[in-house]
């Protein structure tokens, strides 16, 4: 029993985050997306036994945890990038009172909601294979083992992702591109937490990391997987 519950933690010490952040970004409702995550252990420790390393196991947890999202991301909304633009850029932000360190913790995690909102321009299919590739960063024949499609499909899904996304975050996010044509609602707020300087500092250490990575290192994070360890 010992060395199974060390074995389990190890899975979860590695895998943890990025399960969570998978589903995190796949699910907008964050209390859904966390029973979705919980979901995954859950089918990882039931069938733990049956892999016989026959893959490699991040293939193993990560086909899991496509089978699971797969189940719930119907009910998940796909938006046009008009729409995503005009939401993002009218109304008013109600700012609410708090110590400048919550502050800082609330602009992030409104930009960290933001940027799920984003993904939802792919649809469920392209969003997944999108984050198993530039944030899981699993390579593009394990994502299509994991997909049951051919490897040049799954380049195609992530190169149209990809470029779908650039073009809109480069005219819509001061995170992304400081000397576009922003104008969110939040971005006053952004600027005043210096959250654009963090997100360049590391970019221009790191030239080819993905945006949606960084994010991962210094948004909010997840502990989606917490009562498992």
């Amino acid at each position: 029993m010992l060395k199974e519950q060390i074995q389990m933690d190890t899975l979860v010490t590695e895998y943890g985050h990025m399960v969570s952040a998978i589903c995190r970004r796949m699910i907008q409702d964050q209390t859904l997306a966390e029973d979705v995550a919980q979901e995954v252990w859950i089918q990882i420790m039931k069938s733990k036994d049956s892999f016989k390393g026959r893959s490699k196991l991040s293939t193993w947890i990560y086909t899991i945890c496509y089978r699971v999202i797969q189940q719930h991301w119907t009910k998940e909304k796909v938006y046009t990038t008009n729409y995503l633009s005009d939401y993002f850029r009218n109304g008013e932000v109600a700012i609410p009172e708090h110590t400048e360190d919550a502050h800082t913790m609330w602009v992030k995690e409104m930009c960290d909601r933001c940027l799920t909102g984003i993904l939802h321009c792919l649809d469920n299919e392209s969003r997944l294979i999108y984050l198993l590739r530039d944030v899981a960063q699993l390579d593009y024949m394990t994502i299509a083992d994991i997909c049951h499609k051919k490897e040049p499909a799954i380049r195609k899904i992530v190169s149209r992702s990809r470029t779908k996304l650039k073009n809109f975050l480069q005219n819509e996010c001061t995170l992304y591109n400081p000397n576009g044509q922003c104008h969110c609602r939040m971005k006053e707020q952004v600027n005043n937490i210096k959250l654009d300087e963090e997100y360049h500092k590391i970019r221009n250490v790191m030239n080819h990391i993905d945006f949606f990575l960084v994010s991962e290192k210094i948004l909010p994070t997840k502990n989606y997987w917490k009562k498992y360890i």
